[in-house]
């Protein structure tokens, strides 16, 4: 059993070491060329600086965006693949208003190639108005709180989230040769972006590549040579004596033969 456990923690390091990252930005100096920004501009993330994981905060500029606004992400000549995976930090900017009859919701909605892959309400304006998103453990930054921007107070406060955290955007079923995403704020509320906005910071796309199929023939092959190895260790080991010889020590000293032995040659 410890050998095909063995084994099986080698496979799993392979499959680690198959994800391979396609595309990372933290929008520190430029908006890189696979992405189409449309109306949204670098800027300064404000009182958002070192929100996050250790390692992964905001800082410096993020990308924002007037709700309405369509966000393009396209990456092409992908490898080989059949998952991918979408990690950022997402900052809900000012008064977004959930999912509300007034002025009837904002809701943050990703795409993959034509897909929707998420789509919930965030709602910052009022601690009465409802939001969709209930974030997993780990993934909420920031709730309710003034973080720069328009305000502050009033219905002006801000959220952030390590949307990267969510499972929702990991190990996503994908195969295909290019990826297009889009990241939108939609809804019958939009308003101007001195109103309401969101952003981006530290956004990464990872794909976890398909084993080859050598792989599963050289985990085989391995198993085998394991259970020979095995097999011949234990067919090349003496058998064990079933009886010390009369005077003879046994090693331990305890046994009765031993004192016997001793007590004849006595």
């Amino acid at each position: 059993m410890k050998y095909i456990l063995a084994l099986s923690l080698l496979a799993g390091v392979h499959m680690a070491q198959a994800q391979t990252t396609v595309f990372s930005t933290d929008f520190d100096s430029s908006v890189a060329a696979p992405l189409n920004p449309g109306t949204a501009a670098l800027t300064g993330v404000q009182g958002f600086a070192g929100l996050g994981p250790a390692g992964h905060t905001f800082g410096g500029q993020f990308l924002r965006s007037a709700t309405g606004n369509v966000v393009t992400l396209t990456l092409g000549n992908l490898p080989t693949h059949d998952q991918i995976n979408l990690d950022f930090l997402f900052a809900a900017i000012d008064s977004l208003d959930g999912t509300g009859s007034f002025p009837s919701g904002d809701f943050f909605k990703i795409t993959l190639d034509g897909q929707t892959i998420f789509r919930e309400s965030f709602a910052n304006a009022l601690p009465s108005q409802i939001q969709s998103y209930v974030p997993p453990t780990g993934v909420e930054l920031a709730r309710h709180v003034d973080l720069g921007f328009g305000g502050p107070g009033s219905y002006y406060t801000d959220s952030a989230y390590n949307l990267g955290a969510d499972p929702t955007l990991q190990i996503i079923a994908h195969t295909g040769a290019v990826a297009t995403f889009t990241f939108q704020v939609e809804g019958e509320g939009i308003q101007t972006l001195n109103d309401e906005s969101w952003a981006m910071d530290r956004l990464s796309v990872s794909v976890s590549a398909v084993p080859e199929p050598e792989v599963f023939w050289l985990a085989g092959a391995g198993l085998l040579a394991l259970w020979a190895v095995k097999l011949s260790s234990s067919r090349a080991r003496p058998p064990r004596s079933s009886a010390t010889a009369p005077g003879a020590s046994c090693g331990t000293n305890r046994c009765g033969q031993c004192f016997s032995g001793r007590a004849v040659q006595a």
